[in-house]
């Protein structure tokens, strides 16, 4: 019984890596110059900082009005 639970999970195991090789690879698909929907990363890390930026003001805009409650 112990070698069909240690094949198991070997199994489970290479399940695993075979769907997080694939999440990673439609990911860089979406960077491939081949692909019709070529996402342009400079163009995306840019806009990343902007959202980023507004988010982290908005997040201390209400961190200010629930601490002026107090």
């Amino acid at each position: 019984m112990g070698e069909k639970l240690n094949l198991e999970k070997e199994l489970i195991e290479l399940q695993n890596k075979l769907y997080a090789l694939h999440v990673i690879k439609d990911e860089v698909w979406a960077y491939h110059p081949a692909n019709p929907d070529f996402v342009n990363p400079i163009r995306l890390y840019e806009d990343l900082r902007i959202d980023i930026a507004d988010v982290e003001r908005k997040i201390n805009d209400l961190e200010f009005k629930i601490n002026s409650l107090n």
